[in-house]
Parts: structure tokens; C-alpha cells; sequence
């Protein structure tokens, strides 16, 4: 019968990272909670929906080795308000748990860990190492331009590639292509994480550029390293959308932007915007200015900012969402705007220098 003894402000973060990956809802009882496993003085506890799974082992005092299954949702409450100090873990008879810290106990039934799935490892395969905090920012520039509708399932997530010595993390949703790219001494392979696993993997990286994140990838499931965690995730399979022709499209248009006074721009028009009243943002560019418009029934807002323009007149128009989506994503004071007018002009945000960044935003029809 399992016994353990560890410290609240040891275990509480770590329950409620790895109940992240439990299942809300299952067949399955049991992935519908958190697994604790302990052998000797190490503890294993793992939350994993078949999709996705968050490992993490602690040291505690322990006393008796075992396993056991508890509710991710009790569990996490529990744990949030116990006292501070010391709980101690005991299991009974009939899946009895006690826990106990201070004058304070509970008895809840635990769920057999008999039909609790064993978490694949990789036999083989490709692995890298990168900063925490770059792969962070790779992650977190690209993440918002996942597809969130199933019309091809491996758009729902970002395809990592290595070929020639880069890595490039790309999101495309028909509409928004970002990607994100870096030098990395590598050889070739390429691999799409689902969104569900990128946004949880991006919660648990750091901004300290010392820890160094492993990624493991064979055949259709991948492992994230990161600090105390092990993040395991099932990878997405079909083509992925073919981005490159339309990244390296030479543009005939360009403008430098402030970022932040284009952002505040946007902000405002989503003031008038709502499923009710939908209508885009229009952009003017003429002689080093630009003017932000957008109207609904419910009224109108005209700005103008300065910009880094030359040229005829132009005018483009937008989602005011999908477009300040790409302007926060930045990360830049400034950006290049860059146009391709044959046809249906596209919009290419770039950097200032290089291009370890490129956005493309759709444009919508101007009225």
C-alpha cells in the first residue's frame, strides 16, 4: 500500500501542470485523473489522454511503494487547499486515499491503476537540443496561426522543420501563414505538434537562456524535455500545406510601420466589430502616411498615423483580428510591410534586417 510525505509547495504546481494533459471526459476512467507512482524516495506523477501526457518526478519522503489514480480535478482542488507544510499520502484498503497534512484530512476513493495506459517511448529516432527561451519564442510567434477548423487535421498544429542546417517552425490556417526560423546544425526531418501540445509546452518554457530543452521525434510521437517535465505528444500526419512559393514571392510594395501606433490602430476598430456587425479594416498608404478606417452600424473610427512610405496610393483591407494577431506576434518596434500586387494583393510582415520571421495575412475584399 502506497505511503508518501512530501512538501505542499513541492508537489501543488506539479499536480496541476500534469492534470493539464488529463482527459476531461473518457471511456476510460482512469485518464480522467492523475497517476502517482512511487518507487523508493521518487515520486512519478503523470496526467496523458492518449493524445498528449505531462511526466514529472519529485523526490519525497517515501515509505511504502505503490500506484494509484486520483481524480485530476478533486485532486487539484484538494491539494490547493491544503495548509501549508507537509501532506502525507496513504492508501487503504478498496482504493481508500488519506490525506492528511496538520489537523486537516481527507478520505477520497482512488481509481485503479490497472487501466491506466503506459505512456509510448521512443526506441529510436531523431533528437535535438535548443534554448528554452528561443524555442519559446518560436513557438509563441507561430502558435496563432494554427488552423482551429478539422478541414485538414495536420494544419491543426506547427510543422518543425530542419533542412539545411535551419530550423523553421511554420502555422498555416488558410488565411495566415507564420514562420519562424533559426539556425540549427542538424540533419533533415521535419514533424507537426498539435497546437493542444504547443500551448502547453509553451506555459513550461523559460526565459532563462542557461536550460536547454530536448526534442525527441520517432515515427508518430514526439517527447519535449523541458526542465522537470516530459512532455509527451502524439504528432499529426498528412502534407502539410506547401508555404514556401508564396514566402519567397518577391514583393513590389513596401512600408516600414511602428508596430505598437498600427496595433493601437487595430485595437480601436474592434470597438465597432461584433458577429452582429462584421466589416473590415481598410489601410490607405499614401506619402509617408497611413490611414486606418472602419465602419459598422454601429459607427465609425478614421485614424492616421506617419509611415516609412513612397509610391502611388494604395489601399488594402483586412480582419482587424487575424491582422493585429500578426502585429503582436512580432515582436519588433518596427516591421516591414510588404506587398505583392499581381492579383489579390498579400501582405508580408518581415523585420527590419534578415527574415527570421515571415507573416503573411490575406487580405478581404474592399467594399
Amino acid at each position: 500500500m502506497l505511503k508518501f510525505s512530501v512538501q505542499k509547495n513541492d508537489i501543488s504546481e506539479i499536480i496541476a501542470t500534469t492534470a493539464k494533459a488529463a482527459a476531461t471526459k473518457s471511456v476510460i476512467n482512469s485518464l480522467e485523473g492523475v497517476y502517482f507512482s512511487l518507487r523508493g524516495n521518487y515520486l512519478t506523477i503523470t496526467g496523458y489522454d492518449l493524445e498528449i501526457g505531462i511526466k514529472s518526478v519529485i523526490e519525497v519522503k517515501g515509505e511504502s511503494d505503490g500506484e494509484f489514480v486520483l481524480n485530476s480535478r478533486l485532486i487539484c482542488d484538494i491539494i490547493r487547499k491544503m495548509p501549508n507544510g507537509e501532506i502525507t499520502f496513504t492508501e487503504n484498503e478498496n482504493l481508500k486515499i488519506d490525506l492528511t497534512s496538520g489537523d486537516v484530512q481527507y478520505s477520497i476513493m482512488g481509481i485503479s491503476s490497472e487501466e491506466y495506459p503506459l505512456i509510448p517511448e521512443l526506441s529510436r529516432g531523431d533528437s535535438f537540443e535548443i534554448a528554452e527561451p528561443l524555442l519559446k519564442s518560436m513557438i509563441g510567434q507561430t502558435l496563432y496561426a494554427v488552423a482551429v477548423i478539422d478541414t485538414k487535421p495536420v494544419l491543426m498544429g506547427s510543422k518543425f522543420e530542419i533542412k539545411d542546417n535551419m530550423l523553421s517552425v511554420a502555422s498555416v490556417d488558410g488565411i495566415r501563414i507564420a514562420v519562424r526560423t533559426e539556425s540549427l546544425l542538424h540533419e533533415e526531418f521535419d514533424f507537426v505538434v498539435p497546437a493542444k501540445t504547443l500551448s502547453e509546452i509553451l506555459r513550461l518554457l523559460s526565459d532563462d537562456e542557461k536550460k536547454i530543452a530536448t526534442i525527441s521525434v520517432d515515427r508518430n510521437q514526439c517527447i519535449f524535455s523541458i526542465d522537470k517535465y516530459t512532455i509527451f505528444s502524439r504528432l499529426l500526419e498528412g502534407e502539410f500545406f506547401d508555404y514556401s512559393k508564396i514566402i519567397s514571392t518577391k514583393h513590389d510594395i513596401e512600408a516600414i510601420i511602428n508596430v505598437r501606433e498600427l496595433t493601437e490602430c487595430v485595437d480601436r476598430t474592434l470597438l465597432l466589430i461584433s458577429d452582429k456587425f462584421r466589416s473590415p479594416v481598410d489601410l490607405t498608404f499614401t506619402e509617408n502616411n497611413l490611414r486606418v478606417f472602419c465602419e459598422t452600424a454601429i459607427g465609425k473610427v478614421d485614424q492616421q498615423i506617419k509611415v516609412d512610405f513612397t509610391g502611388r496610393e494604395f489601399g488594402v483591407s483586412f480582419n482587424s483580428k487575424y491582422l493585429i494577431d500578426a502585429l503582436r506576434n512580432t515582436e519588433c518596434d518596427k516591421v516591414k510591410f510588404c506587398f505583392v500586387t499581381n492579383g489579390m494583393p498579400s501582405l508580408k510582415i518581415l523585420p527590419m534586417e534578415g527574415e527570421s520571421f515571415v507573416f503573411i495575412v490575406s487580405p478581404v475584399r474592399r467594399r
